[in-house]
């Protein structure tokens, strides 16, 4: 079976059918807020579609708001209809008596913050299907709930449907430039959507085979805040994304004509409407760019004689600076020739792609540990967003091998794994998250002060493709 043209056939059935639309949207959001079920199905992204689909369809967004609220409001009463019937009975049912924590910890949420939980619960993707159970298994009273299920509903509908409508509602018109560049970003931000939701799920995963196994918190495992199980984790994905990066450098001559296909499929996305957004995310990701965002964060570290934590970012920035550099010396792979004024040097692994996701997924790392949702929850893609952005826009501005930027992740994500399991091994500084959060963003602001603004306007001339690659592009060996 053609996938392709069965999704071109499906989607151009449902733009000519909005009311199908606006079904598909009432039934997901239903269908994600309704216990068990709401953890399985990956909602998010297919929101972020359907709202896309919406304004390609000309909905209007007040309707497709509202029948947004409409499902999540019904999928919260189902499971509070659920909770409140069975009572505390349900802890004896299938799923529940085989995974007893699901509940476990909606009801403490549900006991720490009351009519609150219900909104905050809403964005927490582990528990955001078993809140509205937990209200009900504790019989708050119906009109309450209801007022804040509509809330909640209120706050949810524009979040997680305006991304998608915004998205299709540029795409959706002749005259918006760089119509197929647009679809370029919709793609990523729905991978992102997709990690979103998939990577909390695995944890939750995760979480669940290792509570019926008694693991010692010692040796390889031990782990300053009780979570042996994390820390195998950890080195198996250090592990595997080391193997991966190794498999990408063995299998380098066989992936040329791949490369020069992939590399210039992307470059020949370059429009002067992203150009801007590109060239911003590699000044950022550059190594002067993520120097200054560091030197920030370490000085304060150091003010607060936090020794331990400014080591590892002492460690992260070494590795930021070294690793690639002795890499590429050591391949010796010549660049792409696109552009004006390409780096002078050499283009394997990708320094950007390495720092990317050292540096944010490290920042990321800090937020999880210190933080908690509903914060963790907009982080986590936010941060994702600003990595998976910055990777592709090398090889979109062509400076870059496909090749190099899959090596310099997957040996990015391997470095991250093995600090992010050396830390955990120490205990946490006592640091606030409020704090936290407010000097990350000073070390952002800094960076993109002095780098990224003072560096524009040379970046949009050097990242300038070649008189006459673009739109027959020419990839040189």
């Amino acid at each position: 079976m053609d996938f392709g043209a069965w999704y071109l056939e499906l989607r151009g059935w449902l733009i000519q059918h909005p009311d199908a639309i606006l079904i598909a949207v009432f039934l997901t959001a239903l269908i994600e807020a309704v216990a068990v079920i709401g953890t399985i199905v990956p909602a998010v992204p297919l929101l972020f579609v359907l709202s896309v689909l919406a304004a390609h369809a000309e909905v209007g967004l007040l309707p497709l708001f509202a029948v947004g609220m409409a499902g999540a409001m019904a999928g919260d009463s189902i499971s509070y209809a659920l909770g409140q019937n069975f009572q505390h009975r349900i802890h004896q049912m299938w799923p529940f008596s085989r995974y007893p924590d699901w509940l476990n910890h909606s009801e403490e949420f549900v006991k720490k913050h009351g009519g609150k939980g219900i909104i905050f619960g809403r964005f927490i993707g582990p528990l955001r299907a078993f809140v509205p159970m937990a209200a009900g298994i504790f019989r708050m009273k119906p009109i309450y709930f209801l007022w804040m299920n509509f809330l909640s509903a209120l706050a949810w509908a524009p979040t997680h449907l305006l991304p998608g409508y915004s998205l299709g509602a540029a795409t959706a018109h002749d005259w918006m430039p760089g119509r197929p560049q647009l679809l370029l970003l919709g793609a990523l931000l729905i991978l992102v959507a997709v990690l979103t939701w998939l990577l909390p799920a695995l944890d939750t995963w995760r979480q669940r085979r290792a509570a019926g196994r008694e693991l010692a918190n010692t040796g390889r495992a031990f782990c300053h805040d009780g979570r042996p199980e994390d820390q195998r984790a950890a080195l198996r994905l250090a592990l595997f994304a080391f193997a991966g990066f190794m498999l990408v450098a063995c299998l380098l001559p066989w992936l040329k004509p791949w490369d020069i296909l992939f590399t210039g499929q992307i470059f020949a996305f370059r429009q002067s409407v992203l150009d801007p957004v590109f060239v911003v995310l590699s000044i950022l990701g550059d190594t002067r760019g993520l120097l200054v965002f560091g030197a920030v964060l370490v000085g304060w570290l150091a003010l607060r004689r936090e020794w331990t934590l400014a080591a590892f970012g002492l460690l992260v920035a070494a590795l930021g600076l070294s690793l690639p550099n002795i890499l590429k010396q050591l391949f010796d792979i010549a660049r792409p020739v696109l552009v004006m004024a390409p780096p002078g040097s050499e283009s394997f692994p990708s320094g950007h792609a390495f720092s990317a996701v050292l540096v944010w997924g490290f920042v990321l790392v800090m937020i999880d540990r210190y933080g908690r949702e509903p914060v963790t929850g907009l982080a986590r893609p936010a941060l994702l967003a600003i990595t998976l952005l910055t990777i592709t826009a090398r090889p979109y501005l062509g400076v870059h091998w496909v090749s190099d930027v899959l090596a310099g992740a997957l040996l990015g994500l391997a470095c991250l794994a093995l600090l992010r399991w050396s830390w955990y091994r120490r205990p946490a500084p006592r640091i606030s998250l409020g704090e936290l959060l407010l000097v990350l963003t000073l070390a952002l602001t800094a960076s993109v002060m002095l780098e990224v603004v003072p560096r524009f306007h040379e970046g949009l001339i050097n990242y300038q493709p070649l008189p006459g690659l673009l739109p027959n592009y020419l990839l040189l060996p």
